[in-house]
């Protein structure tokens, strides 16, 4: 009886022993399992640095001009007032008036245009030689002599045509008896596009002798050829071209 109590106690520890030793194999063999990501390396993408582009200046545009002025510079278009004055003695337009001050102003020597120089006006026929040219407006006569003397200006006279002819006039030298036997010399102009021109004076700036046409303005006579103008010919301003005068020269 003793013998099998004890055999039974043996038998369980034995089979404790094995139960222990199942759990352990158990536990040694059975691993937890991990939620686990295996990262597979990527090209992550970085910024590269950009170097900021330098502003490029950019010109501004070049203006293309519509059209190309024409004339010389103090072309100016006179104003349209044919309100009469009285210069010297002598009666012109405001347009001439105003034409001869921004002739002087060009010229800018010592011979007055609007003063003591003025010689002959307008709307005037009193004068034989003139040929009917200073009946109407725009007309006058300049002087080249110095004030208070005899003596002739021959270096004025040229830059004094210029800027009358910049100015607006068609004006050309009269010298010493070219007119008849003792005519003084002087310069005679003509402001183109008058309103008020007489036929002579329309005439001395598109007629046959005219200086739209190259030529000095003097009518001619028995059949002779036109005298060249010895101071080369017009100055043409775009108002004139406006006006309907225009080069007639021929080739």
């Amino acid at each position: 009886m003793k013998k099998s109590l004890i055999s039974i106690l043996i038998l369980i520890l034995a089979f404790g022993q094995f139960v222990a030793g199942c759990q352990s194999d158990s536990k040694a063999t059975q691993q937890p399992i991990k939620n686990t990501i295996t990262a597979t390396q990527t090209d992550i993408p970085t910024a590269t640095p950009t170097t900021t582009p330098t502003p490029t200046p950019s010109l501004p545009p070049t203006i293309q001009p519509t059209s190309t002025p024409i004339g010389p510079v103090g072309c100016l278009r006179p104003p349209d007032n044919y309100d009469l004055v009285e210069i010297n003695g002598y009666t012109i337009n405001q347009r001439t008036y105003q034409m001869l001050l921004h002739a002087q102003e060009l010229y800018g020597g010592e011979l007055q245009l609007t003063a003591y120089h003025l010689t002959q006006g307008s709307y005037t026929n009193l004068v034989s030689a003139s040929f009917g040219t200073h009946n109407g407006g725009g007309a006058v006569d300049l002087s080249v002599i110095q004030y208070g003397t005899y003596k002739v200006l021959y270096d004025d006279i040229e830059p004094l045509i210029l800027a009358l002819r910049t100015a607006g006039f068609a004006a050309w030298l009269r010298d010493f008896d070219e007119l008849y036997p003792g005519s003084p010399i002087h310069i005679h102009a003509i402001a183109i596009g008058d309103r008020d021109l007489s036929p002579a004076a329309e005439s001395q700036l598109t007629g046959e002798e005219g200086y739209f046409r190259g030529f000095n303005g003097l009518p001619i006579n028995d059949g002779r050829d036109p005298i060249p103008d010895e101071f080369g010919g017009p100055i043409i301003c775009q108002w004139m071209i406006d006006l309907g005068y225009g080069d007639l020269r021929q080739p």
